[in-house]
């Protein structure tokens, strides 16, 4: 009896486990910021890795995301034009809610985590920082299957980067990217 019952849970283990979708996203595009002492809008790049699992019947996925974003601003002062150019790798949880059809899904998701960042400012005189902190925001998106395991996505984040020494701001960034869902 004992080995009964403890081959149909080993079974009913391994079917929860195959039930389970993993989803791989690489995506990149544009980012913009305002940085505080800086006259114009900071705007670059940025390149994000995103891992996701979900049960095969939930609208809701668990994801891991890691990402590298650069963004530059040159404001003029009575020294002359300064450049302040930040680096940012931002690690965070990103929960997502998934709504609509098989071939096509929209999204919200969610951001929680923590960004390690640089700043240099660049005129009459140059400084550089290295700094770390708090990392959170939202985004909205969508998901154009183009095969039963390959995707296209195109999102909206807005996220609140805070660092312990040097300025806060919010950070605003358009991806389009491909995924892989296996």
């Amino acid at each position: 009896m004992k080995k009964k019952i403890l081959v149909s849970l080993l079974m009913l283990v391994t079917m929860r486990i195959f039930a389970q979708n993993n989803m791989v996203t690489i995506s990149g595009g544009y980012s913009s910021a305002n940085i505080e002492d800086v006259d114009a809008r900071a705007t670059g790049w940025r390149l994000n890795g995103l891992y996701e699992f979900k049960t095969q019947s939930s609208k809701v996925a668990q994801g891991l995301s890691i990402g590298y974003m650069s963004i530059a601003a040159t404001s003029s002062s009575a020294d002359g034009k300064i450049t302040s150019t930040i680096n940012s790798i931002p690690i965070y949880y990103a929960p997502k809610y998934l709504f609509g059809k098989d071939k096509f899904k929209g999204f919200v998701k969610g951001a929680l985590g923590m960004q390690f960042a640089s700043l240099k400012r660049e005129g009459a005189l140059s400084v550089s920082s290295n700094d770390f902190g708090f990392y959170g925001g939202a985004g909205a998106g969508i998901m154009l299957f183009i095969s039963e395991k390959i995707f296209v996505n195109g999102e909206y984040e807005i996220a609140w980067a805070s660092n312990s020494w040097y300025r806060d701001g919010w950070i605003s960034s358009a991806m389009g990217g491909i995924g892989v869902r296996f």
